[in-house]
């Protein structure tokens, strides 16, 4: 497997290509940019078989509804869905376009999402938003605005939960060993490094 990454869009969204099989490739947060995620799968010759959210927000799913209607797949967590029809995907508040869009496939604790030859096992965790998801694939955890390097995601948009997001966090330090974090923002982390240096977790 292979991984490819970009930043793009105003809040610089970490949009994630994650090839399996003959240049399939599944995405992880697609972003709003729809033409960058485009460039970026033409430069390295892949075909976007499927698009797996982190949650519903716009800057992370501006642009599903054109890769859907490209082929790709989308998934996004059952709790998340409806957000993809209604305002609470933010993109109002913040003066953005979106299109609407119904997922293909909504996910749930545990669930494994099989595509381009790829496992990847889904680990709920809200508290950004109600519905939010950690997806893990050997050693690396894809855990959208739940966790950052040194930091953690806003719970004070609609369906955020400060008491859920802690528990999200405690949940994800207790895992066994190490994973190379990669968070929907910023730069990458590990879970080492978080379990050391995020003090979030001990906050009552």
């Amino acid at each position: 497997m292979k991984l490819y990454h970009l930043s793009s869009g105003p809040l610089r969204v970490n949009t994630y290509f994650l090839v399996g099989d003959e240049g399939k490739a599944v995405v992880i947060d697609s972003g709003e940019n729809y033409n960058a995620v485009v460039r970026t799968a033409e430069r390295y010759g892949l075909h976007i078989d499927a698009v797996l959210l982190t949650h519903a927000h716009f800057d992370h799913a501006g642009n599903v509804k054109k890769l859907q209607d490209g082929g790709a797949k989308i998934y996004v967590g059952e709790k998340d869905a409806e957000k993809l029809l209604n305002d609470d995907n933010l993109a109002s508040s913040f003066g953005r376009r979106f299109e609407k869009c119904r997922a293909d496939v909504t996910l749930k604790e545990g669930d494994v999402v099989e595509e381009a030859g790829l496992k990847i096992k889904v680990l709920e965790t809200p508290g950004h938003t109600d519905g939010s998801l950690t997806y893990l694939i050997g050693n690396m955890l894809f855990t959208g605005d739940t966790l950052f390097l040194e930091s953690v995601g806003r719970t004070d948009f609609p369906s955020g939960s400060r008491s859920q997001l802690i528990n999200s966090i405690r949940k994800l330090f207790a895992l066994d060993g190490d994973f190379d974090v990669y968070p929907g923002h910023e730069e990458f982390t590990t879970l080492t490094h978080e379990r050391k240096y995020n003090t979030f977790a001990d906050y009552d």
